[in-house]
């Protein structure tokens, strides 16, 4: 009896999350303008990938392309050279997930921040970012340390990650949070 009400209580709560808003949403036509554009980094970053999101980017907290309303993803991928000594990220991989209604989007951010937060990582604090935001960073040593940050959020009906790489001591969460908000600028700027 107890299994079949929490199954009941998932199942509702599932099909509750496809559904829409009554507030504003962002277009599935507006879709490839809501990450990161090349005139948003500077002339040192390269594109390597700019398109739909594959089903070789939906792995892990992304498996299911039709979850929770899903209506597509786009994802942005830019690298440049550097050294030790090189300030910023050197790799910038900004995506967005648009759903039928915030619902969905509120959904696909709380598996983000449940899988992120499985990983050895420490919270870092965004501030206001989206309708709701949180990040994570984290710090692979050897002899050039990697710092990494990832950022989620969703405004709306879209929800968003940006994930940055950079040395350790030259990538700092300010410098991750401009990335940020030039992307979140797509986004409410999306909105009708």
């Amino acid at each position: 009896m107890l299994a079949r009400l929490a199954a009941g209580t998932l199942l509702a709560a599932l099909l509750v999350s496809g559904c829409g808003s009554s507030g504003p949403t962002i277009p599935p036509s507006k879709l490839s303008k809501l990450v990161l554009q090349r005139s948003d980094l500077s002339e040192q970053f390269a594109a390597f990938y700019f398109g739909r999101e594959l089903a070789s980017d939906q792995p892990g907290f992304r498996p299911d392309p039709q979850r929770f309303g899903r209506l597509g993803g786009w994802i942005a991928r830019y690298h440049r050279g550097g050294s030790s000594k090189t300030a910023g990220p050197l790799v910038v991989v900004s995506r967005t997930d648009l759903f039928k209604g915030s619902s969905g989007a509120k959904s696909q951010l709380a598996l983000y921040r449940s899988e992120l937060e499985k990983s050895p990582a420490t919270k870092v604090d965004v501030g206001k970012l989206g309708d709701e935001a949180f990040g994570i960073t984290t710090l692979r040593p050897g002899a050039l340390s990697v710092r990494s940050y990832a950022i989620a959020w969703r405004d709306a009906n879209a929800s968003a990650l940006l994930e940055l790489n950079g040395f350790a001591g030259k990538l700092t969460l300010p410098d991750a949070l401009v990335f940020a908000r030039r992307q979140e600028q797509h986004l409410r700027a999306a909105l009708q």
